[in-house]
C-alpha cells in the first residue's frame, strides 16, 4: 500500500486573545510513501507532526486530499488503515496498567484478546519491555517506558500504514536497536513513515528521507 498527500494546506488560527495572523503549518504539501520506510526530516515547526496527523486522519486539512493506493480517503477510513504513534505518549489511561491499556486499545482496533496478547509477547522484548513493566500502572512508568508502550500499541495493530512521530525519543540504545530491527522486519509489507530529529537513527531506519521545509516537500535528502 502507498499513502499520499496532495496539496495539503493547514493553518492554525491565531489565539483569540492576542491577535496576529494564524500559523500556516502546511503549504500545499505533496508527499507519497509506499511499502518500505520513508523518513521525514526538517527543523522544529517545519510541519512534520502536522503532516503525520493529517495522514493519520486525526487532524483535518483545510484543503487538499489524502489518498491510499490512489483512492481519496475520509479521515474515518484513514484511521482504520493507519496506525499512528504520536511524539509524546498520550491518550492512555493512567490509573490502569500498561497491559490493561494495551488490551483496551487492541479491542478498539478490532484485535481479538489472544491476538493482542500474542503481539505484546512478540513485540515487547525487542523494545525492552518486561512483564513487570506491563503490569505497572501507567502513571508509575518512566517517560521512556511510556514511549515504549506507545510504540507497542502502534506496532500491535499491524496496520498497512504505520506513522511514527519522534519514535526514538526517550529510548535507550538497546531499545533503539530493537525498534530498528522491528521496523526492518516490517519494511517489506508496510508503508512506514518516520518523523525524527535524530539524523543518525533516521538514516539507519529509512530507505529514503524527505525534507519538510516551511510546510512543503523540500525534496529527497542526500544520503
Amino acid at each position: 500500500m502507498f499513502i499520499e498527500a496532495r496539496g495539503i494546506e493547514k493553518t492554525f488560527p491565531a489565539p483569540a486573545f492576542g491577535g496576529g495572523a494564524g500559523l500556516r503549518a502546511l503549504a500545499g504539501l505533496d508527499l507519497k510513501a509506499g511499502t518500505g520506510i520513508t523518513g521525514l526530516a526538517g527543523p522544529n515547526g517545519s510541519g512534520k507532526t502536522t503532516a503525520l496527523k493529517v495522514l493519520a486522519g486525526v487532524l483535518l486539512a483545510d484543503s487538499g486530499e489524502v489518498l491510499a493506493d490512489g483512492k481519496p480517503e475520509s479521515p474515518e477510513r484513514l484511521r482504520a488503515l493507519v496506525s499512528y504513534c504520536p511524539a509524546n505518549p498520550r491518550g492512555f489511561y493512567f490509573r490502569i496498567s500498561a497491559a490493561e491499556n494495551l488490551r483496551f486499545f487492541g479491542a478498539l482496533a478490532g484485535l481479538p484478546p489472544a491476538e493482542a496478547a500474542g503481539a505484546a509477547a512478540e513485540l515487547a522484548p525487542p523494545l525492552g519491555l518486561s512483564a513487570a513493566d506491563l503490569g505497572r500502572r501507567f502513571d508509575a512508568l518512566s517517560e521512556g517506558t511510556m514511549q515504549k508502550v506507545s510504540l507497542l500499541r502502534a506496532l500491535s495493530r499491524r496496520a498497512p500504514v504505520l506513522l511514527l512521530d519522534e519514535p526514538f525519543r526517550g529510548l535507550d540504545e538497546a531499545a533503539c536497536a530493537g525498534l530498528l530491527g522491528l521496523l526492518s522486519g516490517l519494511s517489506g509489507s508496510t508503508a512506514v513513515v518516520i518523523a525524527s530529529h535524530d539524523a543518525a537513527l533516521l538514516g539507519k531506519a529509512a530507505g529514503r528521507i524527505l525534507r519538510i521545509t516551511d510546510g512543503t516537500n523540500g525534496g529527497e535528502a542526500a544520503r
